[in-house]
């Protein structure tokens, strides 16, 4: 990760600070940090790809929506993120394509499911140094 992360505890949920220094790494870390959340062991490998496309009325919605939709493939269909092969950005939208690998018990440990990403305290900002975020999971 290229990213800079920060966990945070909030009353039964939990959350991420990132920094980055462009937009598609704060993407990027934001949704690996995402999957450190849901199995902090066993690294998964690049085997599946899918293609994502999201949109969104502004970088906090298109976060909450890129977010969701990774948790929303690996809810059915029971991978875990590997990599951000491309990730792009245009008119509102994001466009990228991943890399997963099945969910395997004997290699990796799920700690917890994401419920939801939620607009609690949610932010992106541009820095003079780059980019940052918080976003909050329930769980």
């Amino acid at each position: 990760m290229a990213g800079k992360i920060k966990y945070l505890d909030h009353t039964g949920d939990v959350g991420i600070q990132i920094s980055a220094a462009s937009l598609e790494e704060l993407f990027v870390t934001a949704a690996q940090a995402m999957f450190q959340i849901i199995c902090p062991r066993g690294k998964a490998a690049g085997i599946e790809k899918f293609s994502i496309m999201v949109s969104g009325n502004n970088t906090e919605e298109l976060l909450v929506n890129w977010l969701s939709e990774l948790n929303f493939i690996f809810q059915t269909e029971g991978v875990l993120l590997g990599d951000v092969l491309e990730i792009s950005f245009a008119n509102d939208a994001l466009a990228a394509l991943i890399a997963c690998e099945k969910i395997n018990r004997q290699k990796h440990d799920i700690q917890m499911e994401i419920k939801a990403v939620t607009y609690h305290k949610l932010f992106v900002k541009r820095t003079k140094s780059g980019w940052r975020a918080q976003v909050i999971f329930d769980i």
